[in-house]
């Protein structure tokens, strides 16, 4: 081969060389940009599940109020309005003044205070006008009036102002647990610590009896609230063993922060 051969041979192999080069850059090229169209998309799903989950929350939240509405303004405002109408039925049929007007007087005073708690916590503009540790302040005077259960808020530090998104999701947790801690666990105390430091988590302990966590089939709600924890990037961690209770921690992932 002489030397006219040897250039063309080598212009060719160049040639070549570079359109394999091309083409390698081409296609990386395009697999890099569909794999940034799925990642858009993969994010976009995950917004739309998180915008999806949180105004689920808000709808049970509400459902779950309403109910408990119902309940109250039966068992508890009717009962008291009741005593109020007594009361002040019997001191219109007497001439003389009689001291249970005052008693009378105090229960009205009572009913017109569950009303007006009642009408606040309906309040669609609820993560406005009030922190997440002052609903679930307001949730556990409720449990212990309605559920007959001693709930102690505990609040350690200045917890962080959370999104309303984050708190409807967290607080919507919230009441799942402690409903399933009144339906299940026969616990007559419940324990709420909301901490600050060194960074932001909410527990919930009761003195219940407990359950075998491994039994995932039977407590179904577990993987729900942890699945709605991950969405606002938090983690719920359940540690219970039958006869020592049980105790929710929730706490935001380490790349979240609060």
């Amino acid at each position: 081969m002489d030397s006219s051969d040897r250039l063309v041979f080598s212009i060719v192999t160049v040639t070549l060389l570079l359109l394999v080069l091309f083409i390698c850059v081409a296609v990386l090229m395009v697999l890099n940009s569909n794999r940034r169209i799925r990642h858009r998309a993969e994010l976009a799903e995950l917004h739309l599940q998180r915008d999806q989950e949180v105004m689920a929350a808000e709808r049970e939240a509400t459902q779950h109020t309403l109910r408990e509405v119902g309940r109250e303004l039966h068992d508890n405002v009717g009962q008291l309005l009741t005593v109020a109408q007594m009361g002040l039925n019997t001191v219109l049929e007497e001439a003389a003044p009689d001291p249970r007007l005052a008693a009378s007087r105090d229960a009205l005073d009572q009913g017109v205070e569950e009303v007006r708690r009642l009408g606040h916590s309906l309040n669609s503009d609820l993560w406005q006008q009030r922190s997440l540790a002052d609903a679930i302040s307001a949730e556990a005077e409720r449990v212990e009036r309605v559920g007959r259960v001693a709930a102690h808020v505990i609040v350690k530090g200045t917890p962080p102002e959370l999104s309303p998104d984050t708190s409807t999701i967290l607080f919507r947790v919230f009441q799942e647990v402690v409903n399933n801690a009144l339906k299940h666990s026969g616990a007559d105390t419940l324990t709420i610590t909301l901490s600050g430091t060194p960074t932001f988590h909410l527990t919930i302990a009761d003195n219940g009896k407990g359950f075998d966590a491994t039994r995932t089939d039977a407590h179904g709600g577990l993987v729900n609230i942890q699945r709605r924890c991950a969405l606002v990037g938090f983690t719920a961690r359940c540690t219970t063993a039958p006869g020592l209770g049980c105790i929710w921690t929730l706490e935001p992932l380490p790349s979240h922060g609060t």
